[in-house]
């Protein structure tokens, strides 16, 4: 009953404050943002969210915060605090995502990019300095990867590729975002040939649906399945595909798997004499795989 009251008192305050015309101390708004997650996150989850969404619309930080600091966008703040509360991703709540020193436009017709994805990247990257070959990304999505390879390996002719339509509408704003020269174009993979590439890298659909119950609501309600799952009775069905599809071109190949198929996969690569080689996450997972010939 207390705890009733106590959540009644909080929402007339944030209403007070959403509707008062004059700044907002960001001190106040930082605290009434974090009470308002604490139902669902962490104290310093739902910190690092204030100071993630002050950075997003302030260019602010807690520099500016200690100085004592307020703004006239408190209602921005606001609507972010319900987005939040319907568990939907604050990289789609804000429309962005860091990835490699880049900033990426997202959405829901594609994956939020993640940590480990910049892994894979950096590990094409130190493999391959002062590139002119010609490197294609199967399954862009938001074009991160591309976008982060094309913004290091100026000399590399890049391309992405992905089933979904929305999604490469997104990874070409992106690259005129980003002023990077990067072409996108629509493939479905598993039915189409694949076109030319001295290297392919691709973070492809790997989540069996069996496993849907395991994961996140957050991700499950927003992330488009598409880019997720595939079907259970070939969890390694794109990583097959792809493989033998560009052993007529002896491309390299670096992909982004689940440790959950690490002894399954290798398995396959043996009985396709195929040379690989593993590489861990900062988790030490082994989620990184190179193939070629």
């Amino acid at each position: 009953m207390q705890g009733s009251k106590l959540t009644i008192q909080k929402e007339i305050l944030i209403l007070k404050f959403e509707t008062q015309l004059e700044p907002l101390k960001l001190s106040l708004l930082k605290s009434l943002f974090i009470d308002s997650l604490l139902d669902q996150y962490s104290f310093d989850e739902a910190e690092a969210l204030f100071f993630t969404t002050l950075n997003h619309v302030e260019q602010k930080n807690r520099t500016h915060l200690l100085f004592g600091e307020s703004t006239f966008f408190k209602d921005q703040y606001f609507n972010v605090v319900n987005e939040l509360k319907k568990n939907r991703p604050i990289q789609y709540v804000l429309g962005t995502a860091p990835f490699y020193g880049l900033e990426i436009q997202v959405n829901e017709a594609t994956l939020i990019p993640r940590p480990e994805t910049e892994e894979l990247v950096h590990w094409v990257i130190q493999e391959n300095k002062n590139t002119n070959l010609r490197i294609l990304d199967i399954g862009t999505g938001s074009g991160c990867i591309a976008l982060a390879l094309k913004s290091c390996l100026s000399q590399a002719i890049i391309s992405g590729c992905d089933i979904s339509l929305d999604a490469i509408e997104l990874a070409s704003q992106n690259a005129k975002n980003l002023k990077l020269d990067v072409t996108f174009f629509q493939c479905d993979i598993i039915n189409e040939e694949i076109p030319d590439g001295d290297i392919i890298i691709s973070n492809p659909p790997y989540i069996a649906k069996s496993e849907k119950e395991q994961m996140d609501k957050n991700v499950l309600d927003y992330e488009p399945h598409l880019a997720l799952f595939v079907e259970n009775e070939d969890p390694l069905l794109f990583y097959k595909r792809i493989i033998t599809k560009a052993k007529k071109q002896r491309s390299t190949l670096y992909f982004e798997t689940s440790e959950f198929y690490y002894s399954e996969l290798t398995e396959w690569l043996k009985s396709q004499e195929l040379r690989y080689q593993w590489k861990s996450d900062f988790q030490g997972k082994n989620r990184m795989l190179k193939v070629w010939w």
